[in-house]
């Protein structure tokens, strides 16, 4: 006997919002409830920003405000955690990799609980001994109708990938059309909307995107026409959804354009949203600890809060600018970078060693789910 919609809501609406997204899929009755009764938009809550190297994390509350950052970890997580790269967050939860590890062990952590949950290694067979990077070939993701979260492993061969959707006990393969391809992992892997993204290797601009569904790829295109000039380009995510960040020089200016796809992977759609332009100045005038010529867009999420734009610097530094209002060249704005304006410092990572030099910025909410009921094996 089906319960009444009215009771039904009542029940649903007890439980964690993560929780309410996984029981949308148990029937059609119960997903209108969950969507039209219920509040599972946890995007909806306030967003902070994460500043992470492999040594420290710092979480800030608002970069419009002054105060000193906290750190995200408590000093027990933070030991463990140590030397540890973190590879996104979704909803609350924190993905981190150990590159020192075969394969790179992958672990999920819940600062606000405690909790942690390593993930099962993947098969020795698919992977080559040897010190890598492994971080770059994995991407932590959320499919927003689903409600699953999935790890995804993309080998530099494009043979396949392997797929970890949590509350499952293993990882699988996943078959690709793009035999004997390879990924452009300097490009950079990304996921948005129910998709991962990530670029093929070759003459020409490729991109392709993974349908974390259906576990599908798909050809993107047509790309922006930037991307046949000179120049270097990549990867980002967007205010949840794809973007692409070239790069080019223009006599002693170094400009980076952001377009970003508004359509659907079969039928995109791009726009200019913001626009980086850093002013160089002759090499003897440039001071070795603010030296701005080296200013790039922080990643894999550079733009925070709606007004916030973050770059690294030399010497690791993170800096926050507020782009200017100029909307006719970018739809959010030109960020403009020189002698007089580097912008406000939030981090100084100046002094950390080699191995912390990998600084990452994500947004990031806060939840109490718990990793242990996805445990299974």
């Amino acid at each position: 006997m089906a319960l009444e919609p009215d009771a039904l809501a009542e029940i649903l609406g007890r439980l964690l919002p993560n929780t309410r997204r996984r029981l949308r899929v148990v029937c059609r009755h119960w997903r209108h409830i969950v969507d039209m009764r219920t509040a599972t938009d946890l995007r909806k809550r306030r967003i902070k920003t994460i500043v992470a190297t492999a040594e420290t994390a710092f979480v800030y509350e608002d970069l419009s405000a002054a105060g000193r950052p906290r750190e995200l970890w408590t000093c027990a997580m933070a030991a463990g955690f140590k030397g540890m790269t973190m590879l996104g967050t979704c909803n609350g939860l924190i993905c981190l990799c150990d590159d020192r590890e075969p394969g790179g062990a992958i672990t999920l952590a819940n600062p606000v609980t405690g909790g942690t949950l390593p993930i099962p290694p993947l098969p020795s067979s698919s992977y080559a001994g040897g010190n890598r990077k492994w971080h770059r070939t994995y991407n932590f993701t959320y499919h927003p109708s689903t409600g699953r979260y999935k790890i995804v492993h993309v080998p530099q061969n494009l043979d396949r990938v392997l797929v970890f959707t949590l509350g499952e006990a293993s990882w699988r393969d996943v078959p690709t059309v793009y035999r004997g391809a390879r990924c452009d992992l300097d490009a950079g892997i990304v996921s948005a909307d129910g998709y991962m993204y990530l670029a093929v290797e070759g003459a020409d601009a490729r991109v392709v995107s993974f349908d974390l569904d259906q576990e599908n790829f798909t050809s993107i295109g047509p790309l922006p026409a930037i991307l046949s000039r000179q120049g270097s380009w990549g990867l980002t995510e967007v205010h949840g959804r794809l973007g692409i960040a070239f790069t080019y020089v223009s006599q002693n200016l170094v400009k980076t354009d952001v377009w970003v796809m508004e359509g659907v992977p079969g039928d995109p759609k791009w726009s200019c949203w913001y626009i980086l332009q850093v002013r160089r100045l002759p090499l003897q005038a440039a001071s070795s600890r603010w030296c701005h010529q080296r200013h790039c867009l922080a990643g894999p999420h550079f733009a925070h809060g709606g007004k916030h734009v973050l770059t690294l610097g030399a010497s690791n530094f993170v800096f926050s600018h507020v782009p200017s209002g100029n909307t006719r060249k970018a739809r959010h704005g030109v960020v403009e970078i020189n002698a007089g304006n580097q912008g406000r410092v939030i981090v100084n990572n100046a002094g950390q060693n080699n191995h912390s030099a990998i600084t990452k910025t994500f947004c990031y909410i806060e939840t109490v789910e718990q990793l242990s009921v996805y445990k299974c094996w």
